[in-house]
């Protein structure tokens, strides 16, 4: 009797997933495809530091064109200074973005503290996102996994920044869109707060200030909770063409950060231009 009712309960089960709907946080997001905005090959050069006045470290990001069909976007971050020897950490991000839809096709991310050192594969398909997850500690075996999401289409962060910085951005509105930084997904929304000035490079800039909220998606049941380690996230873009970020303010789980432009380069010639990654394959689970 009771193997007869887990079977019917298991066929119940199967037959309710198989008729249900997308999840209710569907209806949030934006419809639409990336504006026509160009995107210059450059390098971006960041101060982040906490609580106001004490820098922490330095972050790199740099786009440029690889090939006919793809933006290739790299970014860097490593703790310095004082704060290197209170916690050593270094990061590294390649992404693949298709041209004209600013869309994820391919990421790879490496990143490494004092305690252990994780690497990531992530292949965007239309339906789904396949990733493949590396951690190496200093102390113990090594693990290796593969998960399936099955949502799609999702961004990465850096795809996502472009695709933002090519809407229109009228005070108000908001962009909502499922990005996949590393191997965890997030509902992540952008909201315009109105505009605003910020100092660079000794002179007041025009800014678009942008409020951020994320929540975190299980990437099996795709159910959706609150991200704690987050509170509150405020991000200025020069109002101009370019839309360049220029400083990001944070309130997180260990306090307050913030990241600052120090430097911004256009880039051009053989310096514009990069290869894709030797391998773009991801192992399936």
């Amino acid at each position: 009797m009771r193997l007869h009712v887990l079977l019917f309960l298991t066929g119940l089960l199967s037959l309710t997933a198989a008729v249900a709907g997308p999840p209710e946080w569907v209806k949030e997001l934006t419809p639409g495809h990336a504006g026509t905005r160009a995107v210059p090959p450059c390098k971006l050069t960041f101060d982040v530091g906490w609580s106001h006045v004490m820098t922490a470290g330095q972050a790199t990001l740099t786009v440029r064109e690889a090939g006919a069909d793809f933006w290739r976007a790299d970014a860097s971050a490593a703790s310095t200074g004082l704060a290197r020897m209170l916690w050593k950490y270094d990061c590294e991000m390649t992404s693949i973005m298709h041209r004209g839809s600013l869309s994820a096709h391919f990421l790879q991310h490496r990143e490494t503290d004092s305690a252990e050192t994780c690497r990531y594969r992530v292949a965007f398909q239309h339906h789904r996102v396949v990733t493949e997850t590396q951690v190496q500690p200093v102390k113990g075996a090594e693990s290796h996994s593969a998960v399936v999401c099955p949502f799609g289409p999702m961004d990465d962060i850096l795809s996502f920044i472009l695709y933002v910085r090519s809407q229109e951005l009228k005070n108000g509105q908001k962009i909502t869109r499922v990005v996949q930084p590393w191997d965890t997904p997030y509902l992540t929304t952008f909201e315009v707060l109105g505009r605003d000035t910020m100092t660079y490079e000794g002179k007041k800039r025009a800014c678009i200030k942008l409020g951020l909220k994320i929540r975190k998606i299980d990437r099996t049941t795709l159910v959706m909770s609150d991200y704690k380690k987050m509170k509150t996230a405020t991000i200025w873009v020069s109002d101009d063409e370019l839309r360049v970020p220029l400083e990001m303010q944070a309130s997180v789980y260990v306090g307050y950060m913030f990241a600052r432009l120090t430097k911004f380069e256009y880039l051009s010639g053989k310096e514009a231009t990069a290869a894709l990654p030797k391998s773009m394959v991801v192992k399936e689970p």
